[in-house]
């Protein structure tokens, strides 16, 4: 098979796998880019192009996130993962929608160690089977059993529930707009949780909260604070952020910020707010 071929194939495919790794659109990208770039071999040579080509994939990424952790160390302020952005009145292509991972569960995965996060993702996203995951690693069938339970029992309590109601999400950010343009916050308040946790990522680049902030009424403290300081000026959208609505913020024609949420479990208050406005992690949003 030519490298056109097999690129238009597996890239969006690898390019899943590599964005559930890293949590970096643009990591996920070069990482595959690259792949394809250096891939110089007698294709019909392997008999499982797929799994071979995962293989490699996972294993960039393993070194990738081995290599970046110092970078992460000096990392100023709480590292979020990069969004994924679609405009909601552009019909979402519905491949885009199946292989999109909830931006709650990129967040989860990041309390995890590269090699939990290989077995976790592979097996979680893609219900690869223990073999093949060993294969992949090149670990035995048993260590990957016991890396994937003990990766269940520290993610259990959690794990972030997706929304059935997407009427209700719809609302919660049309709350959260209406909020930010009166500045009037109490509403929004309302539909937080007691326990609620704010947690910004400006990467040391745009002023933002350098801790999670926690509970209902240091949440509120910190929105009204900034909403008084212009932070919300601008345009707010609602939009799709990996999947589920979501709010991208627009100054001058840019992307300024992406606000999303995760929700209780019972699916009708807010327990998590993540708001993403580092400007590298926004540089791949299309502005229409």
């Amino acid at each position: 098979m030519e490298l056109a071929k097999l690129y238009k194939t597996y890239q969006p495919f690898l390019f899943s796998i590599a964005y559930r790794m890293l949590g970096s659109v643009s990591d996920a990208e070069d990482i595959v880019h690259d792949l394809f770039l250096q891939l110089k071999l007698e294709t019909d040579q392997i008999k499982d192009m797929k799994a071979y080509l995962a293989k490699v994939t996972t294993n960039r990424c393993l070194n990738f996130l081995n290599s970046s952790r110092k970078r992460r160390e000096i990392y100023t302020d709480p590292w979020l993962p990069e969004p994924r952005v679609h405009q909601t009145e552009q019909p979402l292509d519905k491949v885009l929608i199946d292989e999109t991972v909830s931006y709650a569960f990129l967040v989860l995965l990041d309390q995890l160690s590269p090699v939990e996060r290989a077995v976790f993702v592979l097996r979680e996203a893609f219900a690869y089977d223990y073999g093949d995951i060993a294969r992949i690693l090149e670990k035995t069938e048993v260590n990957c059993r016991k890396i994937y339970s003990r990766t269940k029992r520290k993610l259990k309590n959690d794990m972030p529930v997706y929304p059935e109601n997407t009427e209700h999400v719809d609302l919660l950010a049309k709350t959260f707009i209406k909020a930010s343009m009166t500045r009037n916050f109490e509403g929004f308040i309302d539909i937080l949780t007691d326990d609620v946790v704010l947690v910004t990522d400006g990467g040391g680049k745009v002023i933002s909260a350098l801790n999670p902030i926690v509970n209902k009424q240091r949440v509120s403290a910190f929105l009204k604070g900034i909403s008084a300081k212009g932070s919300f000026i601008g345009g707010l959208l609602p939009v799709m952020v990996n999947g589920q609505r979501g709010i991208l913020q627009v100054k001058d024609g840019q992307p300024t910020k992406v606000i999303c949420f995760e929700l209780d479990s019972e699916q009708r208050n807010i327990r998590k707010i993540f708001i993403v406005s580092n400007p590298d992690k926004l540089k791949h949003i299309l502005i229409p």
